[in-house]
């Protein structure tokens, strides 16, 4: 004869198998995710850029139409400009090579929306109280690009800060994103 009397747990007690079961939720982007690597395994592909990438690939804005060069000489940041071109070109180039997964340019207009939201609502206002050089990129890197990486969660396009910074570059000469 087997008791259970006197027996302490700060856990679970059985006499036989306890199955835990932890349903975590799912965010958008794990879906994404889900969803671009069943593309890339069955091969799918699209032969356009959806609406909402396009948006941010025309210079077709109400805003400040001038070049990503003329932007960062007129801000004190041509010192920026030869590494910038680069990285805009990256950018581009990378967004490019996934324009046949529809899942792919979802997670591309995620983290360009973003980074666009984040600096105009972050780092814009301390631009234009003047802030520092210096107190300005501090707020791109913590306000914009670690944000906009840690949007990714599980990361199976393997971008950097490197590769989210060309992104900052790549809507700053499509008109989205000014730094003065």
């Amino acid at each position: 004869m087997n008791t259970q009397i006197g027996n302490r747990a700060d856990r679970d007690i059985a006499g036989r198998d306890i199955n835990h079961f932890n349903n975590i939720p799912r965010t958008h982007m794990s879906l994404l995710i889900e969803q671009y690597r069943a593309e890339a395994k069955s091969d799918q592909t699209l032969s356009s850029l959806i609406e909402k990438l396009e948006h941010l690939f025309s210079n077709n804005t109400a805003t400040d139409i001038r070049s990503l060069d003329e932007k960062l000489t007129s801000s004190g940041r041509e010192d920026l400009l030869k590494e910038a071109l680069i990285k805009k070109q990256s950018a581009n180039k990378m967004i490019m090579r996934n324009q046949g997964s529809k899942s792919a340019q979802l997670i591309f207009v995620y983290l360009l929306a973003e980074i666009v939201v984040n600096f105009e609502q972050i780092v814009r206002p301390m631009i234009q109280s003047g802030n520092s050089r210096i107190d300005v990129d501090k707020a791109i890197l913590d306000g914009v690009i670690n944000p906009a990486l840690n949007t990714l969660e599980e990361n199976p396009l393997m971008l950097n800060k490197l590769d989210i910074q060309g992104f900052l570059y790549f809507l700053g000469g499509n008109c989205h994103i000014r730094w003065d």
